[in-house]
């Protein structure tokens, strides 16, 4: 029974640690060379917007030199869990999404950390 006890403790406890935790996000986007303009456009906005969030620490856009002619990668840094949750539920975010999907190449690539 303590062996239980103390699985489901260190369980919730981890969980309580990942969720104030520092969060990174790395977004690749490959964009149509048609729609590098109009991209960067809404990029801007969005990059703006985004910095203004409290629990935001950074958010970058950078154009990849190594790899497909039009990726761009969003480097995003975030004090917790529900700093990302508060960006991720934006409706400046969802207007993003929603005007660039069809600059797009292929799905994008995101990871979090």
């Amino acid at each position: 029974m303590l062996a239980v006890i103390s699985l489901t403790f260190g369980a919730y406890a981890q969980e309580q640690n990942s969720a104030s935790m520092k969060k990174v996000v790395v977004a690749r986007l490959d964009i149509k060379p048609e729609k590098v303009d109009q991209f960067l456009e809404l990029a801007k906005k969005m990059v703006e917007e985004t910095r203004k969030e409290p629990g935001c620490i950074t958010y970058i856009l950078y154009k990849s030199c190594f790899t497909p002619e039009n990726e761009f990668v969003f480097y995003e840094e975030y004090k917790d869990q529900k700093a990302l949750d508060i960006h991720n539920a934006s409706a400046y975010l969802k207007e993003f999404l929603s005007a660039t999907a069809q600059m797009i190449n292929s799905a994008p690539k995101v990871e979090v950390f």
